[in-house]
């Protein structure tokens, strides 16, 4: 199932509706009428509900700098017209004039609110509308995948996004750049040529640069893996040991043409948070993109991340009982719609002990284990 964040014209002017009501409980002591007018507003369309409910997530998604009162307008200003919606824009000043004229105190306000306060509720209310309204059409659209399921997304620009199990990415197009942030798990990535708009893939403070090309991009645990099927990429990776937030990346400047590792078809690259200059190597591209016919291929792979890729299918998780076990090696060609058969090999395997219950799949060793491998 996915998720889709507003964006679209037709849902504009509910969106603006919404933030004026985030902005009436967020700014004034709302009457028993004004509440009343509000579950009306609510109960017209579920629509309605879910609008309050992202404008009130993207308050609080924003940067902590926004909800301090801190806010560079300028920069939130110029997103919200580069993503083309221009009218989502409010002026302050006009927010400023509403707010010299005398408002009715709601019951129990204590009389008439001193102007500097309603002053600074106008500035909060131009800021919500521009910041909020901004930030809902510049973030774009989300989707996401559940356990075991998949599916193919075809983009504004005609390029086409194989989204695997239990993954996220955010699209986010604007007139100079095509940005997609993968939040979690793996994506295969057809990109349409325009090389007026580079396409970029931000995940895990690394950005993958790319024209017109076939890629995948994997965020594990404690990597990201970028496999290159057809064209050229480039990957920059974070400086070592990054701190900067998701949220940084992903409002940095697109990395500039020829920048970074260049990655070429049939290669791989490698990104870890303590790996310096990572260079890429040849990939089995069949095996690293195996799960789009819904197969699991393992090569000599620790169970660690067996379990990992494993976890993305079943509802019951697998666990490692132990970090020796952990790194105990298979191989073999597996079923992502029967979870059954890598259990079932598992189970075979005279070192290791398999236990189910209705919630996990906990795999022990029965004495000091060796690598296993299973008929391809």
């Amino acid at each position: 199932m996915d998720t889709v964040t507003f964006n679209s014209g037709l849902r504009r002017q509910v969106i603006r509706e919404a933030c004026a009501w985030f902005i009436e409980f967020r700014t004034a002591d709302a009457s028993a009428a004004t509440r009343e007018r509000f579950d009306d507003w609510l109960r017209h369309s579920p629509e309605h509900i879910q609008a309050y409910l992202e404008v009130a997530a993207a308050w609080a998604e924003l940067p902590t700098q926004l909800a301090a009162g801190h806010l560079d307008i300028e920069q939130w200003v110029e997103r919200a017209r580069a993503s083309g919606d221009e009218d989502v824009v409010v002026s302050l000043a006009e927010r400023a004039a509403s707010a010299r004229e005398p408002q009715e105190p709601g019951p129990g306000a204590g009389g008439r609110r001193p102007f500097l306060n309603r002053a600074l509720a106008a500035g909060i209310a131009a800021v919500v509308v521009a910041g909020i309204a901004g930030w809902l059409s510049w973030r774009g659209e989300t989707y996401t995948t559940g356990i075991g399921e998949q599916r193919t997304i075809r983009l504004g620009d005609d390029s086409i996004v194989d989204l695997n199990a239990r993954s996220s990415i955010r699209v986010r197009f604007s007139r100079s750049e095509r940005s997609i942030d993968l939040v979690e798990g793996q994506a295969m990535f057809h990109v349409a040529r325009d090389p007026r708009r580079p396409f970029i893939v931000h995940s895990d403070n690394t950005a993958v640069r790319a024209v017109g090309t076939q890629f995948d991009v994997y965020r594990k645990d404690d990597a990201l893996v970028v496999t290159v099927v057809e064209g050229r990429v480039a990957v920059i990776p974070p400086p070592l040991e990054s701190v900067a937030s998701p949220a940084q990346v992903s409002n940095a400047p697109a990395p500039e043409a020829g920048a970074g590792e260049l990655l070429a078809a049939g290669e791989q690259l490698t990104v870890t948070p303590k790996t310096v200059a990572p260079k890429p190597h040849q990939a089995d591209v069949g095996a690293a993109t195996a799960w789009i016919q819904r197969r699991l291929v393992f090569d000599d792979t620790p169970l660690a991340e067996v379990a990992e890729e494993f976890n993305r299918y079943s509802v019951r998780r697998l666990v490692i009982d132990d970090a020796e076990l952990a790194r105990k090696t298979i191989s073999g060609a597996y079923s992502s719609s029967d979870p059954a058969s890598l259990i079932g090999f598992l189970r075979a395997q005279p070192s290791l002990e398999v236990t189910e219950t209705d919630r996990e799949i906990r795999v022990r060793r029965h004495g000091a284990a060796g690598a296993a491998s299973s008929p391809q």
